[in-house]
């Protein structure tokens, strides 16, 4: 027979006095965050927690994030920590979407180059409260970059394989960028000086096109550079993408709108190639005039465009499931949609259409890399726009890979907000 008269576990306790506040109907919006926090440690199981707040609260993703799976040892640790941070007033354990980053600091509090109980913070902005815990915590000198920073509340490796989180810890100590293990080239001091120059908000790619253009004193060029595949697709073959570059400077007159469908034409040669003509991938654009690159890259969009006699790798039969992103309806009567095209044959007809070469992405389509949005109204095809598998519109394109223009903009912004999508500052 058990005994009645046992006394119950500081955890007990605690888990019975918040469910009598839950049978009382308290919300637990009310309670201090400390509260919450010895709430969520009173759990000796996930299943029991999730069955009183629910598997996808916010709560629970803070267990998942900064509990489960941790040694006894750890989670008293980690109560410790998040006790700490819930005394200094803060809003960061109040933003579910801070969670996953909150629980990155908790796994590497170790590394820390200071204590928390230094932190203050200093402003009332949740994801500037976070870059300030980060910097104080991992910075030691303070001259870690704020693109590196900035992306903790994304606390994932980009698509380079640069996980900017060990790249924060790496820096914090005062070591070099160009010595940090892993990197998809090698970086001189002078790319290393002007990729920590580089703006806020940037990913390892784009810091580093960045620097690149830099250090050739072209940052004009850096929109284009970033709108092409220089800029959404992994980094390989650097050295030769960046005299495709150095060719459209020594240019003169030359718009830069070409830069983008030229880069496609060029990577089409040298990787994809067609049933007639296999793939270069020795081509260069040795030897020729800009004037035959734009002749040839016109001629290779015009047969994208209406190409649809043969099927020589199976192209026509291709679909794919898309990326998880609403299309959009709206204006009156419903005359303006945005569309996910899911198949060879939208691409191929959109292309058609638009006389650009969105039938040429496909493959990165059918691989998951970006999904293509046709944006039509009153039926009539107005814009191809691009989305990264990041959730970011990096292309729009119209007619003749025309810009959007503003009715067209207009529109696209209200899908960005009702699809939850983020648009690339280098888009026109």
């Amino acid at each position: 027979m058990s005994n009645r008269n046992k006394s119950l576990s500081p955890a007990a306790l605690e888990r019975e006095r918040a469910m009598a506040a839950l049978a009382g109907h308290v919300s637990r919006h009310k309670w201090s965050q400390a509260r919450l926090i010895s709430y969520l440690f009173s759990f000796d199981t996930p299943r029991v927690l999730y069955d009183e707040v629910g598997p996808r609260s916010g709560l629970a993703e803070l267990y998942v994030q900064c509990v489960l799976g941790r040694p006894k040892a750890e989670r008293e640790f980690t109560k410790k920590v998040l006790l700490e941070l819930a005394g200094k007033r803060t809003e960061l354990l109040a933003r579910t979407e801070l969670n996953k980053p909150l629980g990155q600091v908790i796994a590497n509090y170790k590394y820390r180059r200071r204590d928390l109980a230094g932190w203050r913070p200093a402003s009332k902005n949740p994801f500037r409260q976070l870059e300030s815990l980060v910097r104080h915590l991992f910075d030691e000198y303070g001259d870690v970059p704020a693109w590196v920073i900035n992306t903790w509340t994304e606390a994932q490796a980009d698509d380079d394989g640069i996980n900017t989180i060990d790249l924060t810890l790496h820096l914090g100590q005062g070591r070099s960028l160009r010595s940090f293990p892993g990197l998809p080239l090698p970086l001189s001091k002078k790319l290393e000086h002007y990729m920590r120059q580089a703006p806020g908000g940037c990913t390892f790619r784009e810091a580093l096109r960045y620097a690149q253009l830099a250090s050739r004193d072209a940052l004009e060029w850096l929109g284009p550079v970033l709108e092409s595949r220089l800029g959404r697709e992994k980094i390989q073959d650097d050295s030769f993408w960046m005299s495709v570059v150095d060719f459209f400077r020594a240019t003169p007159l030359v718009d830069a709108q070409h830069f983008g469908p030229v880069c496609d034409w060029i990577y089409f040669k040298r990787s994809v190639g067609t049933a007639t003509e296999p793939a270069q991938p020795n081509f260069s654009l040795k030897g020729r005039s800009m004037a035959s690159v734009l002749a040839y890259t016109a001629a290779w969009h015009r047969q994208q465009a209406r190409e649809s006699r043969y099927d020589p790798y199976g192209y026509e039969s291709a679909t794919w499931p898309g990326l998880p992103v609403a299309d959009f309806v709206g204006g009156v009567g419903d005359l303006v949609r945005i569309t996910q095209l899911t198949s060879y044959r939208q691409l191929q007809e959109e292309g058609r259409r638009l006389g650009h070469c969105v039938a040429s992405y496909w493959f990165s389509c059918q691989r998951g890399r970006c999904g293509i949005f046709s944006l039509t109204m009153g039926g009539t095809r107005c814009l191809t726009l691009e989305v990264s598998k990041n959730y970011t519109v990096v292309q729009a394109r119209g007619k003749y890979n025309r810009s959007m223009n503003e009715q067209e903009q207009k529109w696209v912004l209200d899908w960005l907000e009702a699809a939850r999508l983020s648009l690339s500052k280098h888009v026109a």
